[in-house]
């Protein structure tokens, strides 16, 4: 009997190592990501990174690759992209098929935020990922955010438009109100810091003060709604 437990637990233990990188995402971790993101703590995110796992460990990847881009670190946010990127692309990670995509389509665009001459390539791959993840949960919030984001980022001339942004933004902060997908919730405050930006850049000041007003008061310590905050108004 001792020798049949002793092999159940030895398999148990086995199995949760093989596991390890395949859990599913847990909001304490997600919450400390955006945290520590929000207050550009890059030693917290790197901590987080060493024993962050699967979707969890592709989030902070990708937010530590913001830190390091501002920081002009430019190949170590892209090495991080990539740990991000393979993550989010193993058909053995156990998440949420549009959490997943619609990460992955944020990745692949800030990707060639950094790079902009890998455009071409990495449109395509955003595109599709956020398609993808459009017809898992059209009404995930992270989908319309980002889909937010490309649109105001991308030039008229390839098909943005900051007017589609706004559109996309609108409906992100509406499903914000009923997300229910908890271990993957993440991005209100900085949808509102998006749609603050989109109504700057449709010379509406007063509604993107707003928007950044209303992102403070959901997380106070967000470092770039008070930055812009200071910086537009009179």
């Amino acid at each position: 009997m001792y020798l049949i437990s002793k092999n159940i637990n030895a398999l148990i233990i086995a199995t949760a190592a093989f596991t390890a990188n395949f859990v599913n995402a847990e909001q304490p971790t997600i919450d400390a990501i955006e945290l520590a993101a929000q207050q550009n703590n890059v030693s917290a995110l790197t901590e987080i990174a060493g024993t962050a796992k699967g979707y969890d460990a592709a989030l902070v990847n990708y937010r530590l690759a913001i830190a390091h881009n501002i920081m002009g670190e430019k190949d170590k946010a892209i090495s991080l992209l990539d740990n991000a990127q393979s993550i989010l692309s193993d058909t053995q990670l156990s998440a949420d098929k549009s959490e997943i995509n619609a990460l992955l389509a944020q990745v692949y665009g800030y990707r060639i935020a950094i790079k902009p001459i890998t455009g071409a390539y990495y449109g395509i791959k955003s595109t599709n990922a956020l398609e993808t993840a459009f017809e898992s949960d059209e009404s995930n919030p992270r989908v319309h955010l980002i889909n937010g984001i490309i649109a105001y980022n991308t030039p008229n001339i390839f098909g943005g438009s900051k007017q589609q942004a706004l559109k996309a933004l609108n409906k992100s902060l509406n499903y914000y109100q009923t997300d229910e997908n908890v271990g993957y919730q993440w991005g209100h405050a900085e949808a509102l810091v998006w749609r603050g930006l989109t109504h700057l850049a449709l010379n509406d000041v007063q509604s993107a003060l707003h928007d950044w007003q209303t992102s403070l008061e959901i997380a106070p310590n967000y470092a770039w709604p008070q930055m812009l905050i200071n910086n537009n108004q009179d």
